[in-house]
């Protein structure tokens, strides 16, 4: 544990890590990250019971039709079907729950009636959504990515699918330099933060079982941790017009991926508002580096928003895919328990479907004790409580702890506002994934900021170590259940 001893003292500057040696840890963390998500990927039941089957049609769809599928008109392809009766999986059923539909072929299958009242046409979405691609309405680049691969790969569907989700367990593990980039642009001197950040991504157990599925959240929350770190830099080094572009040109890919990612609109304005604020930078110069990063990305956005309006009548695909969706998910407006707030956190670190490990309510003793003393660690921060004597000065890391703090509460709160706006209820904790950086450095900052030094490295060294065994039993046993 010595890796993770605070920085302190006069001379901290000449204890930090080399940068050779220190990308060597982070190069292991990552290897550790890939493992877990290639043996999720391998172990998993089939279809994931995330959605996993609308997902690789989009792909098969995209990659045979050279088109883009239709909200609730294109339905599963036969493969797709008989993935489901080798694997007995429909829906978001366990395996076996549900005994085999009725009607398989394809060409008897039918929209949706138009002539049902709602309590009808509820009752017949929820026998007859599988036969949907309901994922039809998400933005393609996920999609795109993968298209060669599954074209690449041998017939088999399930030789596709196992490639795809090797594929997303890959781009999910990104997030270990992410994680370690973003601490270290953030509060390079303190080591306790910098190592410690990435570790608790190893610790989120849900984050490797839910991200190597084939889902398009396996790039989207890659990508949006990568635009908050280029906002972090511009925050931290300055305007220009490069990082401008490039900041742009990723959050205009992120949420062309997914659009959950859309919380990156408004943490860009406080990348742009707090140097202003802070005076480091002027308002023209300011106003000049939005047009850049906004206009990027809605140049990126323009022409899926434009076939949108061409197919559905409105920018996202939202007014075809509720009348499916909701007879799942009830909006918030009619029922604020859709929402799920219960099962936020505990999903997040653990995952979907709800609470797949045995040992969770252990292991989420340990989560939910460290996620407490941050909270209280960051508000002493933000109280004045704190002082400039740790391994950085602080007054001068404010202007980056505000900016990574900004970022984490205007994602949890556009992330909650979502389904009010959609009409569709329900927040996994899955959608949280893409504040993993920020949430973790908040997590370790906060651990460090209240209890100091010696104190907080014990705190975090006896969770660490309450973590890794049951969630080490939390594998084995979702192994030998498999």
């Amino acid at each position: 544990m010595r890796l993770l001893r605070p920085i302190t003292g006069k001379n901290s500057g000449s204890l930090v890590t080399s940068g050779a040696r220190e990308r060597r840890i982070i190069f292991v963390f990552w290897l550790l990250l890939l493992a877990q998500g290639v043996i999720f990927a391998v172990i998993q039941p089939v279809w994931s019971r995330v959605d996993e089957a609308q997902h690789f049609h989009y792909v098969q769809y995209l990659a045979e039709n050279r088109a883009l599928p239709v909200e609730g008109q294109t339905f599963v392809s036969p493969e797709v079907v008989n993935v489901s009766l080798k694997a007995g999986q429909w829906g978001w059923r366990p395996v076996g729950e549900l005994s085999t539909p009725a009607y398989l072929d394809p060409s008897s299958w039918q929209k949706v009636p138009e002539e049902l009242d709602d309590q009808d046409r509820e009752k017949w979405v929820r026998r007859n959504l599988w036969r949907f691609n309901y994922e039809a309405m998400q933005p393609p680049v996920y999609y795109a990515v993968n298209a060669p691969v599954y074209a690449a790969l041998p017939g088999d569907s399930f030789v596709k699918l196992y490639g795809m989700r090797l594929l997303a367990a890959m781009l999910a593990s990104a997030m270990v330099p992410l994680t370690w980039l973003t601490a270290r642009e953030a509060l390079p001197d303190n080591r306790l933060v910098v190592y410690g950040a990435p570790v608790a991504i190893l610790l989120t157990q849900g984050y490797a079982l839910n991200m190597s599925q084939i889902t398009n959240d396996a790039l989207a929350v890659p990508l949006a941790a990568a635009a908050v770190l280029l906002l972090l830099r511009m925050v931290s080094r300055g305007f220009s017009w490069r990082r401008s572009l490039v900041a742009g040109l990723v959050i205009g890919a992120s949420l062309l991926t997914k659009l959950t990612t859309i919380f990156l609109l408004p943490v860009a304005l406080a990348a742009l508002l707090l140097p202003v604020y802070y005076r480091r930078e002027r308002p023209g110069r300011a106003l000049a580096q939005a047009g850049i990063v906004f206009g990027v990305a809605a140049a990126i956005m323009a022409p899926w928003l434009a076939h949108n309006f061409a197919v559905y009548g409105d920018a996202t695909g939202a007014s075809a895919a509720r009348p499916l969706m909701s007879s799942f998910f009830n909006s918030p407006l009619e029922s604020v328990g859709s929402l799920r707030l219960d099962e936020l956190l505990p999903t997040f670190w653990f995952g979907e479907p709800v609470f797949p490990f045995a040992f969770w309510t252990y292991a989420w003793m340990a989560a939910g004790t460290a996620m407490a003393v941050a909270l209280v660690g960051v508000l002493y921060y933000f109280a004045g409580g704190d002082s400039a004597d740790g391994p950085t000065d602080l007054a001068e890391a404010r202007l980056r702890v505000n900016f990574v703090t900004a970022a984490f509460v205007i994602g949890v709160a556009v992330n909650l506002f979502i389904p009010f706006g959609s009409g569709i209820g329900g927040v996994p904790g899955r959608y949280l994934y893409t504040l993993l950086p920020v949430g973790c450095f908040l997590l370790i900052f906060g651990i460090d900021r209240l209890l100091r030094r010696r104190r907080a490295l014990f705190f975090t060294e006896v969770l660490l170590v309450w973590m890794l065994v049951w969630e080490s039993l939390n594998f084995l046993a979702y192994i030998r259940n498999r």
